[in-house]
């Protein structure tokens, strides 16, 4: 049996040799907590050592394992482009709070300087006390006047001592709500960390599996999924779509099903390449409805739905963890982004285990169901797909 890798499988295992190779985020050295559904991704690769390897390793098992080890690099990835957003929020936040405190610090200086002008003022103008000097002033018209102006200056002299009182509190407030913000940059950073961590290991361990794998067994797995993708796209134009989408779902359908082709990028938000969140959040991006990023941050705010109320534009999301997005079309199917070495295509909506589905417009009622046009074929040069089931 030849072990010779075809040509679209080096390039899916060159893909997931990059991802190794991700800049780190600077992060302390704590030791990491593993992800949601590491502990299942664990078993798998246990189970994977000891069994059978390259042409010995039974066709099912090898698809389980790799299916397993992409979910468990998949999911990382998602939550290393959330804790990366937040990153760049929490250090943004982190600089605002210091130049805020910056400008205090000078408010500060000049309620000081002021305060202090004003006590000199006050040491040099005593002496006598006020009657005296009235009985020995020479015109006593002219000791009232000044009178009246120092009881002004008094009560001046009272604003800037308040002035000075809360700039000290309002330094003392923003130089602590500096420090805090860079403690929550410290912490996002090491979330970050702890996620890219986790997506390489998920990489290394795909690669190690398809690299263990027989030309045969590889290209029987890329069959496999190609006609999952087949059978989505038959279904679809048979039946049409189930049921009437909002307006804004025709048009995160639309956009959807134009990306077509395009490959898979982890942390890809289009235009040319997209990861499964990225081409869920810009189809509805493009449909003027902004949601969140990632598929555990589209999952967690938006609104859930019962899967038998499912509408074209809806998401679907799956695994235990919100590992994966994809958008629904209708007839049982929907549009996503796979995974590193394929591109974005159609699948049935029961490819992997479904959490649950949300809806980005929940508020907005269905129009009637016009029949779904099908795009025309992409201009991009399809990479080729790989086949990998969910047991």
């Amino acid at each position: 049996m030849s072990r010779a890798t075809p040509r679209s499988w080096r390039a899916a295992a060159l893909l997931l040799a990059a991802l190794l190779f991700v800049p780190a985020v600077p992060a302390a050295a704590d030791p990491a907590p593993p992800p949601p559904g590491a502990d299942q991704a664990g078993a798998a690769t246990g189970a994977a050592t000891g069994a059978a390897t390259g042409a010995d390793r039974p066709l099912d098992l090898l698809a389980a394992d790799v299916a397993e080890a992409r979910h468990a690099a998949e999911a990382a990835e998602q939550q290393y482009t959330a804790a990366a957003g937040e990153l760049a929020q929490r250090r943004k936040d982190s600089a605002d709070a210091a130049r805020q405190a910056d400008r205090q610090r000078g408010r500060l200086t000049e309620a000081e300087t002021e305060a202090a002008r004003l006590v000199a003022e006050q040491y040099r103008s005593g002496g006598l006390g006020s009657l005296a000097r009235l009985f020995l002033a020479d015109r006593p018209e002219d000791f009232l006047d000044r009178q009246q102006r120092a009881a002004s200056d008094t009560r001046s002299a009272a604003a800037v001592l308040r002035e000075l009182r809360e700039a000290r509190n309002r330094m003392v407030l923003l130089s602590e709500e500096a420090a805090q913000a860079e403690q929550s940059a410290s912490a996002a950073a090491d979330r970050a960390q702890r996620a890219l961590d986790q997506a390489r290991q998920g990489a290394a361990r795909t690669e190690q599996l398809l690299a263990a794998a027989t030309a045969e067994q590889l290209g029987l797995l890329e069959q496999r999924e190609n006609a999952l993708a087949a059978d989505a796209d038959r279904r679809l134009l048979t039946a049409g779509p189930g049921g009437g989408a909002s307006a804004a779902g025709r048009r995160a359908v639309e956009f959807a099903l134009a990306q077509r082709g395009k490959p898979y990028l982890w942390g890809g938000a289009g235009p040319d390449a997209f990861d499964c969140s990225g081409l869920t959040s810009q189809a509805w991006q493009a449909a003027g409805v902004p949601i969140p990023r990632t598929s555990q941050q589209q999952w967690a705010a938006l609104r859930h739905i019962a899967l038998r109320d499912l509408r074209p534009g809806d998401l679907v999301i799956y695994h235990g963890d919100a590992g994966h997005v994809a958008l629904y079309l209708g007839a049982g199917a929907v549009v996503h982004a796979p995974h590193t070495g394929t591109v974005v295509k159609l699948a049935p909506v029961t490819m992997l285990p479904i959490l649950g589905a949300v809806r980005p417009d929940p508020d907005t009622p269905a129009e009637p169901a016009p029949p779904l046009v099908t795009p025309a074929p992409p201009l991009v040069t399809p990479a080729p797909a790989e086949a990998v089931p969910h047991p």
